[in-house]
């Protein structure tokens, strides 16, 4: 669900004042190996790596889910650490921001296994999508709302027509890591596809795992503490958050509210070729 967050917003659900207090932001000095490891960086992230990056900033209160309209403006509202890309290429800062568009993902998947329906799934999907080699079948040439789509794995991603568009049901579409993964597949202004699936499941393992965090439940299972969101639009005194729209300039912020952490991931890009 999209929700519209603005600055003049009183009370929430809870019937608390959204500004009754404000979250202060840190810069952390983080690594992401994932991110930032050489075969993600120069192999999967062509025509991305420039204008694509992760930040992550401590935060001073403890958070609430309640509290997310509230934190979300505070993250971004005169942030000079949180770069949007604008015309020709160039960086600058949102300023002071009044109106935030979210749209919350799911965040149930700890394992690449939730892919397995693409390797091991039906002998027809297997066909369809992958070569007994493992390679991804290609397929004539088709623009599709502004991509160039020359294989099935793209048409299994983007199309709602193709016969196996089905495989990711909608609640799969809304998991974090089918985001990551989209993201990945579909590359940056002059992507150059991959011939095989693996790295792009190495890549988005690596990513998400930057990207979130796992505890153990009071069963002992593995799940993903981490609260996800995708930032659709933001209303700013300076900058947009987009040169234009488009479905790979992305925004993602995944809050990890154990160690007080917060992620920005973001992309974006004024041409696709």
């Amino acid at each position: 669900m999209i929700a519209e967050i603005d600055v003049d917003v009183k009370p929430n659900e809870n019937g608390k004042p959204l500004n009754e207090r404000k979250f202060t932001f840190t810069l952390m000095e983080a690594k992401f190996p994932g991110f930032n490891e050489k075969e993600v960086q120069y192999s999967l992230f062509k025509g991305m790596q420039d204008n694509c990056y992760i930040k992550r900033f401590t935060y001073d209160q403890p958070f609430q889910e309640y509290e997310i309209d509230k934190f979300l403006l505070d993250l971004f509202h005169q942030n000079p650490h949180i770069k949007v890309l604008g015309s020709m290429d160039r960086w600058g800062t949102l300023g002071k921001v009044t109106k935030i568009v979210k749209e919350e993902t799911e965040h149930s998947v700890t394992s690449l296994s939730f892919f397995d329906r693409l390797k091991k799934g039906s002998k027809q999907l297997i066909k369809a999508v992958l070569k007994a080699t493992g390679e991804i079948r290609k397929c004539l040439d088709e623009y599709y709302e502004s991509f160039l789509i020359g294989d099935e794995l793209r048409k299994c991603l983007l199309m709602p027509e193709f016969k196996l568009y089905d495989t990711f049901s909608a609640k799969d579409r809304k998991e974090f890591i089918f985001h990551v993964f989209k993201a990945v597949c579909l590359g940056g202004r002059l992507c150059q596809y991959e011939d095989v699936l693996e790295p792009y499941l190495h890549a988005t393992k690596n990513i998400y795992k930057d990207l979130i965090t796992v505890a153990k439940s009071e069963s002992g299972k593995l799940k993903v503490a981490s609260l996800v969101y995708k930032i659709n639009d933001i209303e700013s005194s300076v900058s947009p958050l987009f040169p234009i729209q488009h479905p790979q300039n992305f925004c993602y912020v995944s809050i990890d509210p154990l160690r007080r952490h917060v992620n920005v991931f973001y992309h974006a890009s004024d041409a696709y070729y």
